[in-house]
């Protein structure tokens, strides 16, 4: 295996591990920000969402690593066969989610991620997928020119 055949098929890997996470907690940072901001009765000012934003990005990168590593496999694995795509990011989004959350719901990774498995898949589901969304778009046309040159 050539070195640049390796970082192509790692770099998948590396961008949604240190990308997708921070996407996905920037993301629900604004979105928390923003209805703070529209919500009459909101108790927060705008210190307390800065302070909340970085809160949101740490427990994503917490929370979100191994749905991350997991969906970076799969596309690093789609990128042995061919070109990856904004489908095929958010195939591996929903397929991580589905897969880590479920074996979390089973117990075996503690009662925390059992906990978290059976209550959070929605909201889990959803910022995998933004944050997929998120990672192709920061890195589509690096993905492309490095799945052509693999061939």
């Amino acid at each position: 295996m050539s070195a640049h055949r390796a970082v192509t098929l790692l770099a998948p890997i590396v961008v949604a591990v240190v990308l997708g996470p921070l996407v996905a907690g920037v993301a629900v940072g604004l979105f928390a920000a923003v209805s703070s901001l529209f919500d009459q009765l909101a108790s927060f000012s705008f210190s307390d969402d800065g302070v909340l934003l970085v809160l949101d990005v740490v427990f994503a990168y917490y929370i979100g690593w191994p749905i991350a590593l997991l969906a970076g496999i799969l596309v690093s694995l789609w990128m042995m066969r061919g070109r990856p795509s904004a489908l095929v990011a958010n195939a591996a989004a929903v397929i991580a989610t589905a897969g880590f959350m479920g074996v979390a719901a089973t117990g075996v990774l503690g009662p925390v991620e059992q906990f978290n498995g059976r209550n959070n898949f929605l909201f889990t589901l959803a910022a995998a997928i933004v944050a997929a969304n998120g990672c192709w778009l920061l890195t589509r046309r690096f993905a492309h020119k490095g799945a052509a040159g693999m061939k």
